[in-house]
């Protein structure tokens, strides 16, 4: 679904990315892991349209151009980012509303905003309250919903399970593990390294913007040659 081949992504003076190849197959849960500043998001965004980049992007066999974020959007690619970028000021309902703005189908698109609001009962008793009144955990549902309601091919999750308690964080990365069984394709940055290999697919590690290995889950997490403290945050 997804073919990444030598990117490069430069913030001034500074190569974030430097020569990265990734692929993700369709129905897969993918992770990119490593420490803050391994360029992890960089490349979410990329992918997203978000950045300019050198290199090569395709999603299912078409070659994507750098800061095509709408576009990208209505290719199927939806990324709920880093810190959840909820619209503070405005309501829960309305938050889920943008979610569909690129759709067509727009009384489907209605209904299946009711549906979202069912499947995240909180977000149902909460529609007509501001979203900033809404808990750390709150927001990252919302945030998820959001993108899960422009209908995407591939969901682009940029460290979900920053600043949530322990709980919130199980809950929801036992979502995430769900999406698989709903056909979603996921990439799934995180720094929680442990807890993230036990429900995703594959992984690629990421130290200064390279990948450093790669591989299925199981031989990553019982690989003796990686370190406690690559592997760190969480078990």
């Amino acid at each position: 679904m997804l073919a990444i081949k030598g990117l490069e992504v430069r913030y001034g003076a500074i190569t974030a990315v430097r020569g990265v190849d990734l692929e993700i197959r369709k129905g897969e849960i993918v992770a990119l892991l490593g420490a803050n500043g391994a360029g992890k998001s960089t490349i979410a965004r990329s992918i997203a349209g978000l950045l300019p980049f050198q290199g090569e992007i395709s999603f299912e066999g078409e070659k994507l151009t750098p800061g095509a974020a709408e576009k990208n959007l209505r290719r199927g690619i939806a990324l709920v980012p880093e810190g959840r970028g909820i619209l503070a000021r405005m309501t829960v309902y309305e938050n889920l509303l943008m979610g569909i703005y690129t759709r067509r189908d727009k009384s489907a698109a209605m209904a299946d905003v009711e549906k979202m609001l069912e499947r995240f009962p909180i977000l149902g008793k909460r529609r007509d309250g501001l979203a900033s009144l809404l808990s750390g955990g709150e927001q990252q549902m919302l945030a998820i919903g959001r993108a899960l309601l422009s209908k995407p091919k591939l969901l682009l999750l940029d460290e979900p399970s920053l600043g949530l308690a322990p709980l919130m964080t199980a809950s929801l990365f036992q979502m995430i593990a769900q999406f698989r069984d709903e056909g979603l394709t996921v990439l799934l940055v995180e720094q929680k390294a442990r807890q993230t290999l036990k429900i995703v697919d594959r992984a690629y590690l990421l130290e200064t913007g390279r990948v450093v290995t790669s591989g299925s889950a199981e031989a990553l997490i019982n690989d003796p040659t990686l370190s406690e403290a690559f592997l760190g945050g969480g078990h």
